[in-house]
């Protein structure tokens, strides 16, 4: 017979005085290294096919078996909708020479131009979802299932295709890019 496992640490704050200043944690969170990729989707409107792209930190490898990554996107986010509908999309892990595109993609979508103007993008041979030929690296996904978590929702997807390439990738630390000093 198992035992039920024991929380161990602290006891969870409470709301009120004692609870984290979400300040606070972002600060602490900021502190994590995390990488920054181009999530695009091709999605059908009345006049045809269109593409959306997003820039995303929070993404992860779940799986190498079966191979499974995930985001998190903002549960009132039009683009998470899209691959919701769709259930598919692509992600281009970004290089040091894509910072501009970051600012493109992170502005509200109103305020972004047509996403195919934003950079040099491939279609991808998997999903039909734009790709970005220069960079670390690309994969194609399959929507495998969507969790809602607080103000978020957990998306992960099947690998359906990737591609690599030696390239020095751009990260996010301390609220501001940074680069990958080169081993020794």
């Amino acid at each position: 017979m198992r035992t039920p496992a024991t929380p161990t640490g602290p006891p969870a704050p409470s709301e009120g005085a004692d609870a984290l200043d979400e300040r606070q944690l972002r600060y602490i969170l900021g502190q994590f290294v995390t990488g920054v990729c181009a999530v695009s989707t091709r999605f059908e409107t009345s006049s045809g096919p269109r593409h959306d792209a997003i820039a995303v930190n929070s993404f992860t490898s779940v799986s190498l078996d079966p191979p499974l990554v995930s985001m998190c996107l903002r549960d009132d986010s039009t683009f998470l909708e899209r691959v919701r509908t769709t259930g598919q999309w692509a992600v281009s892990f970004l290089g040091n020479q894509s910072r501009a595109l970051v600012g493109v993609l992170t502005a509200p979508a109103m305020q972004r131009p047509p996403v195919e103007e934003a950079a040099q993008w491939a279609v991808g041979p998997h999903t039909g979802c734009l790709v970005l030929p220069e960079g670390p690296g690309t994969l194609e996904c399959a929507l495998h299932l969507t969790q809602r978590l607080g103000d978020h929702v957990l998306v992960v997807g099947r690998v359906l295709g990737a591609a690599s390439r030696d390239d020095a990738p751009l990260v996010f630390h301390r609220g501001t890019f940074t680069e990958v000093a080169p081993p020794h």
